[in-house]
């Protein structure tokens, strides 16, 4: 197996994919192969062509949002599942090739994500430095180490504890970012296949595109779900690119297609909505089951499609020449 992940070695993203390699059975980790990639287009790419088998990509931050270069890559194919979640908890340092005062510091790198989840502390603490972009944390503690010593003085990157250590740097401070506890949710990608069984603590991912030029459209969306007593994790509106205005909903949905009320929301919605990617159902990491109300259990749904079979099943078709007068309905 080839697992494909946004590289180089010790990104956050390498860490999700470490995670997942750990709970799997050990069949099918022995002969794993772990290929970087720079960026999650690519790497999908390479997976709908067959080079890898599975990648595991960011898709939310619980402080920066969505990860929107992975939400464009899922809502442009239906032919890959996701089928396994993984959430890796953020923690950043800021490190250097050497011990270096932080007013020295004229540069420092990071990927925008990270950026965006330090601002605060790169502003009180290195107010003057320029901040520069890379395609990763680890590529920016990579880079900075493959610098001589005089090209990196003055230089710094934020990354992970790991990477900093992988890359030999010195830690002039940790624990830098802004909001303590941060997270980060990946999701493990295959081609199109088979979903993972219902667990009854599951997540579905679904894209959404909305009826054109009809008010309430998104609100009739959501009253499908509401409708069937289905919770949304997740909503997010991504532009679709044609012309400004036009906008697909990246939804994450508290359970599992083979739940009834799921699946009715997902019937509901391939009436209305134009076009409906589903991405897959898989269990949730944190393995909570979602409260479920007597009305949306699976067996209410069954109970309520064979009470529609047997009044269906009661009533007997018009005879030639008879009116439709001549049916009487079941009683009771």
């Amino acid at each position: 197996m080839r697992y494909g992940y946004l590289g180089p070695e010790t990104t956050f993203t390498h860490q999700a994919l470490l995670q997942a390699l750990a709970v799997m059975p050990r069949e099918f980790t022995d002969t794993v192969e772990q290929v970087p990639f720079t960026a999650v287009a690519t790497a999908t790419t390479d997976l709908l062509a067959g080079d890898i088998d599975a990648l595991i990509a960011p898709i939310e931050n619980s402080v920066e949002g969505g990860v929107s270069g992975t939400l464009d890559v899922l809502a442009a194919t239906d032919s890959i599942t996701i089928v396994a979640e993984q959430i890796v908890q953020v923690t950043f340092v800021l490190a250097a090739r050497e011990e270096t005062p932080l007013e020295d510091l004229h540069v420092v790198s990071s990927h925008p994500h990270a950026q965006a989840q330090v601002q605060g502390w790169l502003r009180g603490n290195v107010p003057s430095a320029n901040v520069a972009t890379a395609s990763s944390t680890a590529a920016a503690a990579r880079d900075l180490a493959a610098m001589s010593l005089e090209e990196a003085r003055g230089r710094a990157a934020v990354c992970s504890p790991l990477a900093a250590e992988h890359f030999g740097l010195t830690v002039l401070a940790e624990q830098i970012e802004d909001n303590a506890g941060a997270q980060t949710r990946f999701v493990l990608v295959t081609r199109e296949g088979r979903i993972p069984a219902r667990t009854g603590a599951d997540k579905t991912t679904l894209v959404v595109q909305l009826p054109h030029n009809r008010s309430g459209a998104l609100l009739e969306t959501l009253e499908m779900f509401s409708a069937n007593g289905v919770n949304l994790s997740r909503i997010e509106s991504r532009p679709i690119g044609d012309f400004l205005g036009r906008y697909s909903f990246s939804l994450d949905v508290e359970g599992h297609i083979e739940d009834r009320r799921v699946a009715a929301s997902l019937r509901a919605l391939h009436r209305i909505c134009p076009v409906v990617h589903y991405l897959g159902s898989y269990p949730r990491i944190d393995g909570i089951s979602p409260e479920t109300r007597e009305e949306f259990a699976d067996a209410t749904y069954d109970e309520a499609h064979a009470w529609i079979e047997s009044l269906t099943g009661m009533v007997t078709p018009p005879s030639p020449g008879s009116s439709s007068t001549d049916r009487q309905p079941p009683q009771g």
